[in-house]
């Protein structure tokens, strides 16, 4: 028998995740069972439990991008992994369980070197940050760069892997609270509580080679002017419930603009790819280069009281699940 959350209809996380207790089922002879140790409550989580991703979500289904665990039991057809191996399986949901049945090609090697917790964090943030700087704006030394939300758990390690390469961001946050927890190198703080503060905050500093927004919304315009002809809007979260609006358009046409999404690039890489990527972010999390805080830890089967101390998603760090 396990604990399980299960999802049985769309809606608010706190309403419809229910915790169950359910029997193993046998284990296929191509997959792994893996024991989850700790698992990361994630906004992409609560975003598919709202029924956003209707379409390609079906109910009933266990929630969780991301969790860590150990090789519980290989079936007959396994090669390559063994028990007592650490791992992070990816590709699927299903984090939010004691045991998850996985295939071995998606389970990431997790070094020794980090702790249960840090591998709990290690895959959605760390790699999605990397992914930004990495592929999409191609950071390097020299580059000028503002990144907005800079205080909360993926603005930090944004600002600590820019800072491993040499560049200091602009960091944008929106109170005195966020100002607070703010660590790393600065070109400069704009704390941004009105359209104002930000154009204000901005005066003088054009020529930005990208901003990395997580916000939209109406000040998406007042960041695209701060870029350089050529400059990249790398968009990647909605913080302000307010998409960019049709106005960000027609005066931003020589400026390069995409979206991140971290599942499409996972399903998209052969996993040794995938695998090599994570290793650089599991020696900087080694190295203290980035971190995550994590604020609470709760045991799943208390699973609606984590939901109640996680949401809203504010900076503080994580609540994990273990």
């Amino acid at each position: 028998m396990q604990y399980q959350a299960i999802v049985r209809k769309f809606g608010p996380a706190e309403e419809v995740v229910g915790i169950e207790r359910a029997e193993l089922a046998p284990l296929s002879r191509d997959q792994v069972r893996l024991r989850l140790l700790a698992r990361s409550i994630n906004p992409s989580d609560i975003i598919t439990i709202s029924g956003a991703y209707a379409g390609r979500t079906t109910l009933p289904f266990i929630p969780g991008f991301e969790a860590f665990g150990v090789v519980e039991e290989c079936g007959a057809e396994v090669h390559g992994l063994v028990p007592g191996t650490r791992v992070l399986p990816v590709r699927t949901a299903g984090g939010w369980q004691e045991f998850k049945d996985t295939d071995p090609s998606w389970c990431l090697r997790v070094p020794d070197a980090i702790s249960d917790l840090e591998a709990a964090t290690s895959y959605v943030n760390p790699m999605t940050a990397w992914l930004m700087l990495h592929k999409k704006i191609g950071l390097r030394p020299g580059m000028r760069i503002a990144i907005n939300a800079a205080a909360s758990s993926i603005g930090s390690i944004l600002i600590g892997m820019a800072n491993a390469v040499g560049v200091e961001p602009i960091a944008i946050v929106r109170s005195e609270e966020s100002l607070s927890r703010l660590s790393g190198r600065l070109e400069a703080v704009i704390v941004d509580r009105s359209d104002g503060d930000l154009a204000a905050g901005l005066a003088g500093r054009h020529g930005l080679d990208a901003v990395l927004d997580c916000v939209g919304g109406a000040r998406a315009l007042i960041l695209a002017d701060a870029l350089r002809p050529g400059g990249h809007f790398l968009h990647y979260g909605l913080l302000s419930g307010e998409s960019i609006p049709p106005s960000f358009w027609a005066p931003h046409l020589d400026i390069a603009f995409s979206f991140c999404h971290l599942r499409e690039w996972v399903h998209s890489e052969a996993m040794e790819d995938v695998q090599r990527a994570y290793a650089e972010v599991a020696a900087q999390i080694t190295a203290k280069v980035i971190a995550t805080e994590v604020r609470q830890v709760f045991p799943l089967e208390k699973i609606g009281e984590a939901l109640r101390t996680a949401l809203p998603f504010r900076t503080g760090g994580k609540v994990l699940l273990a």
